[in-house]
């Protein structure tokens, strides 16, 4: 090979070669900094449409301070920006974009200028937040508190029961791991791509105890091949873990498992419940692109379902955590990064073998064995930084109050003297004005509950009378509550036998499979009352005054009989909303629907007819 190189090089004729034009070589950027360039090319093309000339490759040629001053003044205008951290980031992309079109280095003195306009002069005039998105505290208590708020206290609707368990699944391999959210679910920056957490990435083994071989632990490595700077490049990073049996609720490999379960993820045919899986297993070949985390898509009934190969992306993920911090009372609720915050302090010196050694999870360097007392503050007294009786929404007179506001009733007056299009845009800034206006009223009654709690925790005390929270228990699957109750113990495990702690751990797999069967409609889950007994139910029924003792036999449509009620609705596309109303169908009722969906609603929860 190497002299037919030498045969064709002579060949060249080298005087030619020279004279010929220079060939243009792209940058080698990577998908997600690819995908920044078109959205500023884009944006810059949008901003030129408006110039005279329209064209931007001449203004690109000609440009001048003045030019990027204009841009970026039509950018922060059109764009919602709040914080200088972000719009920094903007400058350097467009910068970035005009050296590969001009094929040149920016100027310097006009560098320089750009710099000063858009960190003094442009922040100041539209006011941009200069502070630090810092994530609050986070140590191995508050991680044993949210894991157990989010299984068995909350009443923080998901639309499957897998969403609520890879929530804290990510929570504690970030904590284990000090890993980015985008290593695990699909991340902002590559949002299509399809890539994240694979069952590729996760071998599962079954070994002898070191200090006892006739004892058996799992083990599972998992890799990160999706670091960032580092996405499918190189040796990936590979974690250990190991069984933890203090708190089964803390411990990673029982939720790969559920998933594994879920996914039919197992090679071995012999694996058809949760006491086959202590034996040595692996993934079969054709499960193994398929994603770990999955989002929840409706199906063709509208019921919610895992989708087969979609993955679950960070925003969704993200505003889970949101809405599961608020609910758990943390007066700063962050970002899934403040999971990471506590790991990556004690784990960036390490190598790879010392940070294996440590994610034993007995006791990591950060997934430490929590406080023994720390399930007794579950219910515990008002905190400074974390209270479950944190107000969660606003009350029906607060919302009502929002309908005054000056901005909104000026609105609603405009709406309707402007022709058709103008007033579904006002539609549309009402509606946005006031979920605005909800958002700050909502965060403003958080906000004040935790200034004035001190106070409050004081005074109390100074009573006598501390102050506790009580959660509301009635509106969680008792399935929920049990799963908690075992997997909560914090426990010494070496008080208890292995035996006990291997029927436990089976038996919390057996409760989480079998809550993936049994999820509540978002429609219903504020409405059940799961400690209510039917005894107390029929007692409270009889003591109801009995209405229309006299019914008919048969309402004005003719559609009282259930079944004939069910093909109605199965072959007539019904309209989704009734102008003038719809009396329900059921004998003796009469009682005016507004919607499809309330209709519905309606014959279920009064009748018992689902349709």
């Amino acid at each position: 090979m190497a002299k037919t190189k030498a045969k064709t090089a002579g060949k060249i004729d080298w005087n030619s070669f020279v004279q010929e034009f220079d060939p243009k070589l792209e940058e080698n950027f990577t998908p997600a900094t690819r995908k920044q360039l078109s959205l500023v090319q884009n944006a810059f093309q949008r901003f030129t449409s408006q110039l005279v000339p329209p064209n931007p490759d001449y203004w690109l040629k000609n440009i001048t301070l003045r030019v990027i001053e204009g841009f970026l003044r039509w950018y922060l205008d059109v764009h919602n920006v709040k914080y200088q951290s972000g719009f920094l980031v903007f400058p350097r992309y467009w910068r970035m974009y005009w050296c590969e079109e001009m094929d040149s280095l920016f100027p310097h003195k006009l560098r320089r200028k750009m710099t000063i306009l858009v960190s003094t002069t442009l922040s100041d005039e539209y006011e941009l937040d200069r502070g630090a998105k810092t994530q609050p505290p986070f140590n191995i208590d508050d991680l044993l508190f949210t894991a157990h708020h989010l299984i068995g206290v909350t009443d923080l609707w998901f639309p499957t029961a897998r969403c609520r368990s890879q929530l804290n699944t990510l929570r504690k391999i970030m904590a284990s791991t000090s890993a980015r959210p985008g290593t695990l679910v699909e991340s902002s920056g590559y949002l299509k791509s399809g890539d994240a957490l694979k069952w590729k990435d996760i071998e599962l083994y079954m070994v002898k105890h070191p200090d006892d071989p006739s004892c058996q632990v799992l083990l599972i490595r998992v890799k990160h091949r999706l670091n960032k700077g580092k996405r499918n490049k190189g040796i990936a990073p590979v974690f250990t873990y190991t069984e933890r049996n203090d708190s089964l609720g803390l411990c990673v490999i029982q939720d790969i498992l559920e998933y594994a379960f879920l996914d039919d993820a197992f090679d071995s045919g012999l694996i058809q419940k949760s006491r086959d899986i202590w034996r040595y297993t692996k993934v079969p070949e054709h499960r193994l692109k398929i994603l770990i985390f999955r989002k929840a898509v409706q199906d063709s009934e509208n019921n919610w379902v895992t989708h087969p190969t979609e993955p679950l992306g960070y925003y969704k993920i993200q505003e889970y955590e949101v809405a599961a911090s608020r609910s758990a009372g943390f007066r700063n609720l962050g970002s899934l990064y403040k999971y990471r915050k506590g790991a990556a302090a004690n784990l960036r010196h390490l190598d790879e073998h010392s940070r294996n050694a440590i994610m034993g999870h007995k006791r990591s360097a950060f997934m430490e064995t929590p406080a023994r007392d720390a399930l007794l503050k579950f219910s515990s007294n008002a905190s400074l930084t974390r209270d479950a009786s944190a107000p969660q929404d606003l009350t029906k007179s607060e919302k009502e109050a929002l309908e005054d506001d000056p901005d909104l009733l000026k609105l609603k007056h405009n709406r309707g003297t402007e022709i058709y299009r103008e007033f579904h845009n006002l539609q549309l800034k009402i509606r946005s004005t006031r979920k605005t206006l909800y958002k700050s009223a909502k965060e403003t009654k958080y906000k004040d509950f935790f200034e004035n709690v001190g106070n409050t925790i004081i005074e109390q005390n100074f009573k006598g009378k501390p102050i506790e929270f009580k959660p509301d228990f009635s509106h969680i699957l008792p399935e929920r509550r049990m799963i908690a109750g075992l997997e909560f113990k914090n426990r010494d495990v070496n008080t208890v036998d292995d035996t006990e702690l291997m029927e436990d751990r089976i038996r919390s797999l057996e409760l989480r499979l079998a809550l993936h069967k049994l999820n509540v409609p978002k429609q219903l889950h504020r409405q059940i009352q799961f400690d209510i007994s039917m005894e107390k139910k029929d007692k409270e029924d009889e003591g109801k005054e009995v209405k229309n003792l006299t019914i008919s036999a048969k309402s004005a449509s003719g559609l009282e009989c259930p079944d004939t009620l069910q093909r109605h609705f199965n072959s007539h596309q019904l309209s989704e909303t009734f102008p003038q109303g719809r009396e329900c169908d059921y004998p003796g009722c009469d009682t005016i629907l507004d919607s499809l969906v309330q209709y519905k609603y309606h014959q279920a929860t009064e009748h018992g007819i689902f349709l």
